[in-house]
């Protein structure tokens, strides 16, 4: 896997994210890290990634215009057997103590 790796790589790679995402992108950032320790946080195409054994887990991608937090189409903690639509990512922006209690939830799903 190419890219850098480890939690200062992400940490400054999310810190260029342009204000007001900057501090909602370091805390999901913490908030991964915290819910699952078992992945490994890796800066990828300008984007931070998590992995688990080489498959991607979830992503932060910030951009001037929004914050997305997603996850790989394989491990989506948010599939629902029977359901036509399956999400995979969500733009951000804010965060409130439901929603982080959430977005823990999924990542846990996601990395168990």
């Amino acid at each position: 896997m190419f890219g850098k790796k480890g939690d200062e790589a992400v940490r400054n790679k999310l810190a260029s994210t342009p204000a007001p995402y900057r501090e909602i992108a370091l805390r999901l950032h913490e908030m991964i890290c915290e819910s699952a320790p078992s992945l490994e946080p890796v800066v990828r195409w300008g984007l931070a990634f998590y992995v688990k054994d080489g498959k991607d887990v979830c992503y932060i991608k910030p951009d001037k215009a929004y914050l997305a937090f997603g996850f790989g189409e394989v491990v989506n903690p948010a599939f629902e057997e029977g359901a036509l639509m399956h999400p995979v990512a969500w733009t951000i922006t804010a965060l409130d103590e439901a929603t982080e209690q959430k977005i823990r939830a999924l990542v846990q799903k996601a990395a168990g």
